[in-house]
């Protein structure tokens, strides 16, 4: 998780006991900035979470992002959703944001420095047969 990303994650965690709505509002903040990363520029979150879709995004990392994008919306204005009610769907958040960056930064950080050990003639064999590999880059600070 990148370390902005983390130092918002960690508020939100010391102050869900405390206000769930002001947790969930902060793990939305820290969803904006991971997408940010994820993708530079000036677009809205749904644009760019569009543009992650339109690169190969999981649909089910999709409805992750969705989900915490709109239920963090819905903490900080009169909404639907009760998080005072919910107890446990404020606790969900934070595996949600934890599903994401595996999803979009772990997994293929560990794929690529794998894939990276491969002989140099055989990683140019393979893009040979396939071509470049394109891919979601993740942001530089995330580890």
């Amino acid at each position: 998780m990148p370390d902005e990303v983390k130092a918002i994650y960690n508020e939100a965690r010391e102050v869900a006991p405390i206000s769930r709505k002001s947790a969930a509002g902060l793990l939305r903040l820290a969803l904006q900035m991971l997408v940010d990363e994820l993708v530079p520029g000036r677009q809205n979150i749904v644009t760019k979470i569009g543009k992650l879709v339109s690169q190969g995004l999981d649909p089910r990392v999709q409805r992750a992002m969705d989900t915490l994008r709109v239920v963090g919306n819905e903490s900080v204005h009169p909404g639907q959703i009760d998080l005072d009610a919910d107890a446990d769907l404020t606790a969900a958040l934070f595996g949600l944001l934890n599903i994401i960056v595996e999803q979009v930064i772990t997994r293929p950080n560990h794929i690529d420095a794998l894939y990276a050990k491969l002989p140099e003639t055989k990683r140019e064999a393979i893009e040979r047969r396939d071509g470049p590999v394109a891919s979601i880059e993740p942001p530089a600070s995330a580890s």
